[in-house]
């Protein structure tokens, strides 16, 4: 069998040809997070973040399925490489949303919070009820 980008078959190069190339989430607050899309193996990207891992279902709806916030996306996915990356892949994960307007730690976290309050990430072990009194304390 032949294959393309990251063992894919050749008609997968042609699918992320299609993708668009920014999506917008909402978060639990009501705003709406403008991220750009990439490959979920992307791995050369050294700014700071909020990430998603994302599938998309057979109507080409995104699901998120990991939400977090980095200082550098690079090293981060490299860390997640044998563990969360693995486990989106297994789920259908294929894209990772980027949003780069929140340059500061306590930003990005607050962004992260919004969004893992209004949606349903599976690979997101952490209690969301704690962070969500956070996201209340530093403001929107």
């Amino acid at each position: 069998m032949v294959t393309g980008i990251a063992g894919l078959p050749p008609q997968a190069n042609y699918l992320a040809a299609a993708k668009p190339r920014f999506h917008h989430w909402q978060g639990a607050s009501g705003r709406w997070w403008i991220t750009t899309v990439y490959p979920l193996l992307a791995s050369h990207i050294d700014l700071p973040a909020v990430y998603l891992m994302v599938r998309r279902d057979v109507n080409g709806l995104a699901h998120p399925l990991y939400i977090g916030q980095t200082s550098n996306t690079a090293r981060r996915m490299n860390e997640h490489q044998s563990d969360k990356i693995w486990q989106a892949t297994v789920l259908g994960g294929s894209e990772l949303h980027l949003h780069f307007r929140a340059e500061r730690e306590w930003e990005r976290f607050a962004i992260e919070t919004d969004l893992r309050n209004g949606h349903h990430a599976p690979l997101n072990r952490q209690d969301t009820a704690v962070a969500s009194g956070l996201f209340g304390l530093l403001g929107s």
